[in-house]
């Protein structure tokens, strides 16, 4: 992601990122520096980690997902707004545009997410009934964000959210994700789908980004400014035949992991075809259905599993 940043960044801008180190190994992050361009300067945080311990989690997701919450305590004192962006990601464009968004009176400008339309639907905010939220108000995905750093402390975005996920723990599903859409509900703005596509759900949806007679890296939709690698199926996990994924590997080799790539497995193999199949798109609802068994059965806080 830090690669493909710095590489289309204009030449003019320079870039501060602040990364959470929630216990990556050293020699990682001696690869992740020594692939950077001398444009982009790192500085690796300290994860706070007073309350979050308590919050809900299931299935693959650790509670390292919510220091995005607490950025308002780990970012510099000075800072008065910021970019987010998920480590699952390819960023294709310049992103000086996006840091020029007018906030007017925005507190997070976000992209409204591709499979959760609004609060109510199947994995939106579980109690916006409870919170007076109207059943069509949108919902964004936190995969990318701008923020009002200084309204976001001002707010208490993190206090709030908190207090979101700690009562509505055995409800919440998609994690700080839900919380934010939960606390700034009416106060986001929206975003061109652009700075955060999925093209794997594009694809499931009928909208794919990159058609199937268009393979190679160089036809990828050209209003995909961010490729957002949502879900399970990463190219880092499992090999697949997305021209996005292409692009991941063509970005990897300029960073210190020049060359690596997935064991080839049968079950990467079976992973692959179902990815891009059109039985992927007939069985999505299944998909769905089956996160829904995880979350149940792999439930926990406080650091221990719940039984269903």
């Amino acid at each position: 992601m830090l690669r493909s940043l710095a590489a289309n960044l204009d030449p003019r801008c320079r870039v501060e990122v602040h990364a959470v180190d929630d216990g990556i190994d050293p020699a990682d992050k001696a690869k992740v520096e020594a692939s950077l361009t001398d444009r982009v300067t790192l500085r690796w945080v300290e994860p706070c980690r007073s309350e979050l311990g308590a919050l809900p989690t299931w299935g693959r997701m650790p509670t390292t997902t919510y220091q995005k919450l607490t950025m308002g305590e780990w970012l510099p004192a000075d800072a008065e707004k910021a970019i987010w962006l998920d480590c699952d990601l390819l960023v294709l464009h310049d992103i000086a545009p996006l840091w020029h968004t007018n906030f007017g009176d925005r507190q997070v400008f976000a992209v409204p997410d591709q499979r959760v339309p609004f609060v109510s639907s199947r994995f939106g905010v579980a109690a916006y009934r409870e919170l007076g939220l109207a059943p069509e108000a949108k919902y964004f995905n936190a995969g990318v964000l701008l923020i009002d750093v200084a309204r976001w402390r001002k707010d208490d975005v993190a206090g709030r959210a908190i207090h979101y996920l700690k009562t509505y723990r055995d409800k919440v599903f998609f994690w700080d994700q839900e919380a934010l859409n939960a606390v700034l509900a009416g106060q986001w703005g929206e975003l061109d789908s652009g700075w955060n596509r999925h093209p794997t759900i594009d694809y499931l949806l009928g909208r794919d980004t990159a058609p199937k007679e268009r393979r190679t890296a160089d036809e990828v939709s050209y209003d995909v400014r961010i490729a957002h690698f949502s879900g399970n199926l990463k190219p880092w996990n499992c090999p697949g035949s997305s021209p996005y994924y292409t692009l991941y590997f063509q970005y990897l080799d300029q960073t210190a992991w020049t060359g690596w790539r997935p064991a080839r497995t049968c079950t990467g193999t079976m992973l692959q075809a179902y990815e891009a199949s059109r039985l992927r798109r007939l069985v999505y609802p299944a998909e769905q259905w089956a996160s829904h068994l995880v979350r149940t059965f792999t439930r926990s806080h406080d650091g221990k599993r719940e039984t269903a």
